[in-house]
């Protein structure tokens, strides 16, 4: 119940991002296009903050990996949270937008890596590989619109 409950919330958390950025393509006014980029920007960095939250969780478990492994990934898990942070802070929504794709990128090849050293289960895995390529697609989209 709880992976299916999982993947439930993970598909409706793609739900912000798949309207802000068909409000792009939706109208060229900037009453539009400034709300809309902010939702998405500020969107993406509480999920890309929230993944790194789910990171330092797993990392903190004394029952998975080794000490060396979970030192590292607390370290990764902090990383994309400030990573995150600091895209609200990039000049421009192009940068803000390309920023947040590559992090979402990152911060799933950060999710392969712990889960090669038995920090993350297989399902959780198969979970982030596929949100990880939709929300990279809608962002790709969002920076193509832009």
């Amino acid at each position: 119940m709880v992976r299916r409950l999982a993947w439930f919330l993970t598909l409706a958390g793609v739900v912000p991002f798949i309207l802000a950025t068909g409000a792009l393509f939706a109208s060229d006014a900037s009453s539009v296009r400034v709300p809309a980029i902010t939702a998405l920007v500020t969107y993406s960095a509480v999920i890309l903050s929230f993944l790194g939250g789910i990171e330092w969780g797993l990392a903190i478990r004394d029952d998975s990996g080794n000490e060396a492994s979970r030192a590292i990934a607390l370290g990764l898990s902090t990383v994309s949270s400030l990573a995150a942070w600091a895209v609200l802070w990039l000049p421009s929504a192009t940068w803000q937008v390309g920023a947040a794709l590559g992090l979402f990128v990152a911060v799933w090849a950060a999710d392969q890596w712990m889960a090669s050293r038995g920090l993350l289960p297989a399902w959780f895995v198969d979970l982030r590989t596929a949100i990880s390529a939709l929300v990279s697609a809608i962002l790709a989209l969002a920076l193509f619109r832009l």
